[in-house]
Formats: C-alpha cells, sequence, structure tokens
C-alpha cells in the first residue's frame, strides 16, 4: 500500500476558547476514577452519534464504562492544549486529527501505547495499513486509529449522463472530464465544479501533479511550480465560467440541479441522501490522472495524554478493552458519513452497503488512500483558505502569493 501522506482534515483550531456542548453536562472532567473520561471536538449530530456508539458500549456492562465529553473544536484545542502543558485534569483519551497527533507528541503531551496495547488485538494487522501507521511516530505508537473522514466527490448523474456519458465509466472523474462537461453545461447555465473548502481542492490535486510538502532538508517548501500549476487550473475552470463563483452556495446549487461536481466531505452524506428528485453518486476526489489516484483523507486517532494522576493498571487494561470493542462495533459512529479503519468493520454487510464504504470495501479505494501527518502544514492551509479566491479570481498574483504563504509558514 502507498504511504503518501497529504492533509485532509481539519486544521489545528485557533486556540480560543468558546461554550462547551459536553453530552448535556457542564464540564469535561471527571472526578470518578471507574471511568475512562473522552474528550472529543465532534458535535452535532456527528456528536450525537458517536455517543450512541458508545452507550451501546456502556450497556455491556465494562469494569470501566466511557465518559465521552464534546466541545467546540476551538475549545478542544485550547483546554487540551493547556491540560497537557500542565498534566492535570487531562482525559484517559482523546480524539485528535491525524496532523495534530505530531504536534502534541514533540510538546511531550503524549503517552506510547506500546506496552499496554502488546500482546491485544490493537495492532496494525487489525487496521487499514494507512491509518496505523499515521499514529507510529519515531518508532512509537502514539495513536489508535479510529475513523476516516475523506474528501470524497458527489456529483448528478442525470446531469453527468446528458453532458459526459463516458465520465462516469470508471467511476473516477478527471479534471478533463470536468472541463469538457463544462463546456456544454454553461450553455443550459450550469456549473461543472463547486469550489467549497479550498485547502482541500489545493492539497489533493497538488500532491496529484505530483507536489511533495517537505524538500530535502524536512521543511515544507510549498513555494513552488506545483502549487501554481495547480490554482492556475482552478482559475482556468474559474475563467471559463465552470466553476461556482466566488459567494455562491455550490451545495444549494447542487441540490438545485445546477451543478454537475461537488468535491465535499463524507460528512456530507447525511445531506445527501436526503435527496430524492434526481440520482446522485459518489466517487473518488477528481483526478488529474486516472491512473495515479490520490484520495485525500483524514484519520482520527485516539491518543493518550500524560497526567500526573497515574492511571491504574485495571483502568488501561480497561481503555484497552473499549478500543478493542470499537473494532466490530461501529456502526452507529460511521452513520456520520465516516469510514472506520479497522478491517472487521468489512464484515459488516450495513456498512459495506453505505455509500462512503468503496473506499475500504475495494484494493483499488484502500491503494489511493492518501493521509497528511506534518507537522506544521496546519499553517499552510490556513494561509491558502483565506488567500486562495483571491488567486483565483485574479485579485492576487499566484507566485507572489505563494511567496508571501511561505514566510508566514517559515516565521510560525
Amino acid at each position: 500500500m502507498k504511504l503518501r501522506k497529504q492533509w485532509m482534515a481539519l486544521s489545528v483550531a485557533t486556540l480560543a476558547i468558546t461554550g462547551l456542548a459536553a453530552c448535556g453536562e457542564g464540564n469535561t472532567s471527571s472526578g470518578n476514577k471507574n471511568e475512562i473520561l473522552l474528550w472529543s471536538s465532534a458535535t452535532g449530530p456527528d456528536g450525537e452519534k458517536i455517543k450512541k456508539n458508545i452507550n451501546e458500549y456502556n450497556q455491556t456492562n465494562p469494569d470501566f464504562p466511557v465518559k465521552f465529553v464534546s466541545m467546540a473544536a476551538d475549545t478542544f484545542t485550547s483546554r487540551l492544549t493547556t491540560a497537557g502543558k500542565s498534566g492535570r485534569g487531562v482525559p484517559d483519551i482523546a480524539l485528535v486529527a491525524s496532523e495534530a497527533l505530531p504536534t502534541y507528541k514533540n510538546q511531550d503531551m503524549l503517552e506510547t501505547w506500546n506496552e499496554m496495547i502488546a500482546d491485544t488485538e490493537l495492532k496494525k494487522e487489525n487496521y487499514v495499513e494507512i491509518a496505523w501507521e499515521v499514529g507510529k511516530l519515531e518508532e512509537n505508537q502514539y495513536g489508535i486509529p479510529a475513523t476516516m473522514g475523506s474528501w470524497i466527490m458527489y456529483y448528478n448523474r442525470d446531469l453527468v449522463e446528458k453532458y459526459h456519458p463516458q465520465a462516469l465509466d470508471d467511476e473516477i472523474i478527471t479534471y478533463q472530464e470536468i472541463e469538457e462537461a463544462g463546456q456544454k453545461a454553461k450553455e443550459d447555465g450550469i456549473y461543472s465544479y463547486g469550489y467549497t473548502w479550498g485547502m482541500q481542492n489545493y492539497s489533493n490535486l497538488y500532491q496529484q501533479m505530483g507536489g511533495e510538502w517537505l524538500d530535502d532538508g524536512n521543511n515544507i517548501d510549498i513555494n513552488n511550480e506545483h502549487s501554481y500549476r495547480t490554482v492556475e487550473e482552478f482559475k482556468k475552470l474559474h475563467d471559463n465560467k465552470l466553476m461556482v463563483p466566488e459567494g455562491e452556495d455550490a451545495n444549494k446549487l447542487f441540490l438545485n440541479q445546477r451543478l454537475l461536481f461537488l468535491p465535499e466531505g463524507t460528512w456530507m452524506l447525511g445531506q445527501m441522501e436526503k435527496i430524492s428528485d434526481f440520482q446522485w453518486g459518489a466517487t473518488f476526489t477528481p483526478q488529474w490522472d486516472a491512473e495515479n489516484l490520490v484520495q485525500g483523507t483524514g484519520v482520527d486517532q485516539f491518543a493518550m495524554f500524560k497526567t500526573r494522576e497515574e492511571r491504574s493498571d485495571d483502568k488501561k487494561a480497561g481503555m484497552v478493552e473499549f478500543l478493542t470493542w470499537l473494532q466490530s462495533n461501529q456502526l452507529e459512529w460511521i452513520k456520520s458519513g465516516a469510514n472506520p479503519t479497522s478491517l472487521a468493520m468489512l464484515e459488516n454487510e450495513s456498512y459495506t452497503d453505505m455509500p462512503q464504504s468503496f473506499l475500504l470495501a475495494t484494493e483499488k479505494g484502500q491503494e489511493a488512500l492518501s493521509v497528511n501527518d506534518q507537522d506544521g502544514l496546519s499553517y499552510v492551509f490556513a494561509e491558502y483558505d483565506n488567500r486562495s479566491w483571491d488567486m483565483i479570481t485574479g485579485k492576487a498574483d499566484i507566485k507572489e502569493t505563494f511567496e508571501e504563504i511561505q514566510k508566514v509558514v517559515d516565521e510560525k
């Protein structure tokens, strides 16, 4: 399996404190040493699905039930960083994004899972390979894979069959096919490409074009020809009036059948499944080369933060028991649109019937998965998101903008 690493998950949030939404509870701590405290930044419907899954585990009457506490992303990052630095008030397990794991590790906040998982079912063979490898830093296991959220592409099957039926032959949509379909569709006032979350579009196409995040000195380097070409492709789609213009709602246009292709996250599946007036499909994120698939994916990891109050051996065993149970009992969790990381879920027909399962249920899908875990890339993507439309619309020079982004990243 290719172990290319591309960022697709949420960037590390600004350390601003906002209100808590802790599963109906008003605090993030647990005074009960006989329970496992799990923190997450998943709120709303996603958080409720995770909570329901964890409630199922607690109904098995484990020695150490799990207390699930969710909070807004900014609050989660702020509180986790503060607690991690002091070693006080830390959760037993925190659900962190793949790109955040090395940051916490480099700040000496994490414990390794090595001793706890030795001779248990929490092992590489039981997980999607690349998902497991993301949690391995400097030969130590700092993360246990949880779920994967991927940047895929939704399409209006009816419109694609009208404007470019051959594009669906291999279920891989290339940028060339997007342009060809768009030239015909725009005559009817229909856009071909939706550009919603800039960094997701950029990070996928950048690597598809051969871009690497690190230079020979192991430093982040995005001020290069691959970055320029990536944005030039988006600018061409925009200038040719094939892309949804800045300020217009691509998701709404898709629902109103005025958009053929909508790159978006698997987390949008719930909204897509409500569509009843046209046929839609989901496939790999748009590709530059159909023979060299790169599928951006984020892998959330279960991390264990250092604490001044030592966890008992019994609690550690309870933590392992919980994560092992999840390997084959994650159905509610992934109804949000996520994919599991445990191979055991591939035996669950309810999962394999889900639209997002194509990423794991086929060898092609697994081999295309590409996850970023380079420390510091969050600065790149934050800057890109702030500046991408200026480059696409011609308000800012592409090369000069990437030079500025590179300087900001180097300073940070």
